[in-house]
């Protein structure tokens, strides 16, 4: 199989890919979100499945360490497992990328997410910046898919923080939606 090109996509079905393994992950359910995970991957990356299980392993493990660590975050084992992940992206891509700094950026919008008291930069700039990494682009071309995808991450931050309100999952969706979309449309354009 050849290499992928990462800006060829669906991204109807990886908004809906990514929203169900968001939830997966809320809910502390990590074998459905590794099993989403390959799905997401072999949905837009077309590589085969040894690849793709590979790709899941590395970023479930990141994830699920992320996740499962919060206040004692195992930052040099998260960022070893997403260095891993983008490093075999990145070969398995026909336009490589600098997958250090994509690592580095990922870990860094997660913390944002998780701890915006803590940074100075927002959670849309960091997300843009990880994205313009991989894609090659500007990060100023990624503004309204950061936009979207920062409005659906705070969703699950402030709607489901008491056990009676759950996260409208439907919103989360539709935002993802979007968020994929500007994506797909802003990587076409080179």
């Amino acid at each position: 199989m050849g290499k992928s090109d990462l800006r060829q996509f669906d991204y109807q079905k990886v908004a809906k890919l990514d929203t169900a393994m968001w939830r997966a992950y809320y809910n502390h359910q990590f074998i459905k979100l590794f099993l989403l995970l390959m799905q997401i991957m072999r949905t837009q990356l077309h590589l085969n499945w040894f690849t793709t299980t590979r790709l899941a392993y590395h970023s479930s493990r990141a994830a699920i360490n992320y996740r499962r660590k919060k206040g004692h975050e195992d930052y040099p084992q998260v960022l070893r497992n997403l260095t891993k992940y983008y490093k075999i992206l990145s070969r398995n891509s026909k336009a490589a990328f600098n997958y250090k700094e994509a690592a580095r950026l990922e870990l860094e919008w997660w913390d944002i997410h998780r701890y915006p008291k803590k940074y100075k930069k927002s959670l849309e700039t960091s997300l843009a910046e990880s994205a313009a990494v991989i894609y090659g682009v500007k990060p100023v071309s990624l503004a309204d898919y950061a936009k979207w995808r920062a409005e659906a991450m705070m969703i699950p931050n402030h709607e489901g923080d008491s056990q009676k309100i759950k996260p409208d999952w439907k919103k989360i969706e539709r935002l993802l939606i979007s968020s994929w979309r500007s994506l797909h449309i802003s990587v076409q354009l080179l």
